[in-house]
């Protein structure tokens, strides 16, 4: 499960308006001055993204709480985004190939021309797919808990024994 702070900007009945501050990691790194991405990161303002979420955890206003998502969904939208257009123009870009040397055509015309084809009807089937899940309101994020004031964030819990985690990366034994 992926989690994430955020905070409840006010809440109707049992749907929770929350609010995250997309953040970039480029202000913990130690290469950021010298860091082509750093530098796009400085020059777009940071935003928030607002969604409506059911308040299954019982958050009032004002109070931060740790959002999940399913790392296989994340996995599959990825997919979805980045894989399937390259499949599109790939299979496109042979499709054309072939095709336009059937004809005696120039090949390369063909394979510039249904690659492009291929990744707008990759595209149009993934907003296709995209719209119909949220249609049905499933997009996978879930509201876990209420972080409160005095409960300590614990990020990057991996599971090793307790002997392990007091000893730290680095410490001889």
């Amino acid at each position: 499960m992926i989690e994430e702070q955020a905070r409840v900007n006010r809440v109707h009945g049992n749907i929770a308006e929350i609010v995250v501050e997309k953040q970039s990691a480029c202000g913990s790194c130690s290469a950021s001055s010298g860091c082509g991405t750093s530098l796009l990161s400085r020059w777009f303002s940071r935003r928030q993204l607002t969604l409506s979420l059911p308040n299954i955890v019982d958050a009032k206003s004002g109070d931060t709480v740790m959002l999940g998502m399913d790392e296989t969904l994340l996995q599959r939208s990825s997919l979805m985004l980045y894989a399937l257009p390259l499949g599109g123009l790939l299979f496109g870009a042979i499709a054309g190939e072939r095709g336009f040397q059937i004809l005696g055509l120039p090949t390369e015309l063909g394979a510039v021309l249904f690659g492009l084809l291929g990744v707008v009807a990759a595209l149009l089937f993934a907003r296709q797919h995209i719209g119909t899940t949220i249609q049905d309101n499933d997009n996978g994020l879930r509201l876990l808990r209420v972080v409160r004031p005095s409960e300590p964030i614990v990020l990057g819990n991996i599971g090793m024994p307790e002997t392990k985690q007091r000893e730290g990366f680095g410490t001889k034994k």
